[in-house]
């Protein structure tokens, strides 16, 4: 029987009103990498993705695509995936906001200031990796602009993570990006330097299997 990869991808929108939204600049082209390796390399993929561009989508079948919106939806439509799954990676960039309230019509422009009231959105990671069973795998990224091995470890452990990928801003959006591996059970620091999203997608599953 095929292994079960779980794969979480691109950004959530948190609407303010109904064309207004809190968000970030994640393309969605890391998921995309991702879910194409694991396809090649025989996994069966269940792919949960935030709104990106069609072209952001995987190409390569056979994977089932899940799309949602918020981060409460992605929670929510990992969550039964999470328990069948033998590798779980967490790619996507969610909003670690929401606003307390949405509103249903638009917000009128005027000169006024606006003060927004936002609320934590659920640690989607650590949520679903309370429960990790001993022979699941959990990946995730950790983008960080300062402090990053700090940080990343941090990560690691909180959300109690088999590996984490360190990357910076300047990933967003682009083909290639800077990564460097932290692993849980081990001391060792794997700096992949400068390379793309599809070779970091390579090594991330050689971790996966060594």
């Amino acid at each position: 029987m095929k292994q079960r990869v779980l794969i979480l991808s691109g950004p959530t929108h948190e609407y303010i009103d109904p064309v207004r939204f809190i968000g970030n600049a994640s393309s969605g082209k890391m998921g995309k990498a991702l879910a194409e390796e694991a396809v090649r390399a025989g996994y069966a993929v269940e792919f949960v993705t935030g709104p990106v561009a069609e072209q952001n989508l995987p190409s390569l079948e056979p994977l089932t695509v899940h799309a949602v919106t918020s981060a409460e939806e992605m929670l929510a439509t990992a969550q039964p995936l999470f328990a069948l799954a033998d590798i779980i990676i967490f790619a996507a960039a969610v909003a670690d906001y929401a606003p307390a309230q949405t509103l249903t019509e638009k917000i009128t422009k005027s000169t006024e200031e606006l003060v927004l009231r936002l609320r934590p959105t659920p640690d989607i990671a650590q949520t679903l990796c309370a429960e990790k069973k001993a022979h699941q795998m959990a990946m995730g990224f950790a983008l960080q602009t300062s402090d990053g091995e700090k940080n990343a470890r941090r990560k690691l452990a909180s959300k109690n993570l088999d590996g984490i990928v360190l990357n910076t801003p300047a990933t967003l959006g682009a083909e290639n990006g800077t990564f460097c591996l932290f692993e849980m059970k081990s001391e060792r620091v794997s700096d992949w330097g400068y390379i793309s999203k599809t070779q970091c997608a390579k090594k991330i599953f050689e971790f996966i299997k060594s």
